[in-house]
């Protein structure tokens, strides 16, 4: 099998691979918790890549893509807190004067 040449592009364009997993995303609500959670997630990525480093692990490091084939997304999903927005409750308040 040849290989793809656009794999490497996943990994100069880490956004690129993240957003492709799109599908693992069931839900809307789903799909807007993981739109605004790429840095979490590639800090993640960072933060197991700095302990492979440390580590003195030979052999090639697990790229980011092979990171994001192996997440939990569901689980990180029902493992979020609530959140505590309140502004919808809260009316804008404006001081005549």
């Amino acid at each position: 099998m040849p290989d793809n040449p656009f794999l490497s592009y996943l990994e100069d364009q880490p956004e690129a691979g993240y957003f492709s997993y799109q599908d693992q995303w069931k839900s809307p609500n789903m799909k807007r918790f993981f739109q605004s959670q790429f840095s979490n997630i590639q800090n993640q990525y960072l933060g197991q890549l700095g302990q492979w480093v440390r580590a003195g692990s030979q052999g090639q490091p697990q790229q980011f893509s092979q990171f994001l084939s192996q997440f939990p997304w569901l689980q990180q999903f029902q493992e979020q807190r609530p959140s505590q927005d309140t502004s919808r409750f809260n009316p804008f308040t404006r001081w005549v004067t």
